[in-house]
């Protein structure tokens, strides 16, 4: 009878196990394919430098070179005041970073918040690598890394603890300039498709 309830015990276990080895399994392999082989090559590890329009595209990012590591902040934001459907309080103020953790930062405005921190390119697997990466829609600093895909589009990954725990977004290269009858002050580097 012990005999026959230890079966039952791994017969009901064993699609538990199947099941997260099967998670593991495509979650590491997502993780891979996200990275794929690395077939672009960048020109050199300054390549990631410049203006970059944010996936959600109301944001861009200049990433520079300050040292021996590449650093990058918030150069535009769509919305850089208050709106009304922020309450009365807020409404036509300059946008901050009010979700700091430290509270003594969150008058801060968020142009000009340096939001990446510490990237070292790798050569060897094509990579700007040893990042942090600021949230300021939940307070939180995450590791990064950053790959290009091409001269013109690079995917950052934020994650915790291994880059096989995060996510990715990707930002397109653009160059800045004088808006014209209220547009926008960017042009893409390469056109949407």
């Amino acid at each position: 009878m012990m005999k026959m309830m230890r079966c039952e015990r791994l017969l009901w276990s064993l699609p538990l196990y199947v099941f997260a080895f099967f998670l593991l399994c495509a979650g590491a392999g997502s993780a891979l394919a996200e990275d794929g082989d690395g077939a672009y090559m960048p020109s050199s590890s300054s390549a990631i430098v410049g203006d970059w329009l944010v996936q959600s595209r109301d944001a861009v990012i200049r990433i520079e070179q300050i040292g021996d590591e590449y650093q990058g902040y918030i150069l535009w934001q769509l919305h850089d005041t208050y709106g009304p459907e922020d309450g009365p309080k807020l409404n036509g103020k300059i946008v901050t970073d009010r979700n700091n953790p430290d509270p003594a930062l969150r008058s801060q405005p968020l142009t000009g918040l340096r939001l990446l921190k510490g990237l070292h390119y790798n050569a060897s697997n094509r990579k700007w690598i040893g990042g942090r990466v600021y949230n300021s829609d939940n307070g939180r600093t995450y590791n990064c890394l950053i790959r290009l895909l091409n001269s013109n589009r690079l995917r950052l990954r934020g994650y915790i603890g291994i880059s096989l725990f995060g996510g990715n977004t990707v930002w397109s290269r653009v160059t800045m300039q004088t808006p014209v009858d209220g547009g926008l002050p960017f042009v893409m580097a390469v056109p949407d498709k």
